[in-house]
């Protein structure tokens, strides 16, 4: 999920900055794996109770 291609170009952006997100708060890499699988855990989960499909938050850029 944080991995990032041979490109450069993260895999799935929006977990690769939650990622970032973390180890900028001081966690290290492997607990912010755990952080990022946490949350993934409670989407999957919110899919199944909800019965519908994956729509990736997308990022609203005030420029203004």
């Amino acid at each position: 999920m944080v991995a990032v291609s041979a490109s450069g170009k993260p895999r799935h952006p929006v977990f690769r900055e939650y990622f970032e997100q973390k180890v900028k708060e001081g966690k290290n890499k492997p607990q912010a794996l755990v952080c990022v699988a946490r949350r993934l855990v409670r989407i999957i989960y919110g899919m199944m109770k909800t019965k519908t499909e994956y729509r990736p938050y997308e990022k609203v850029d005030d420029k203004n």
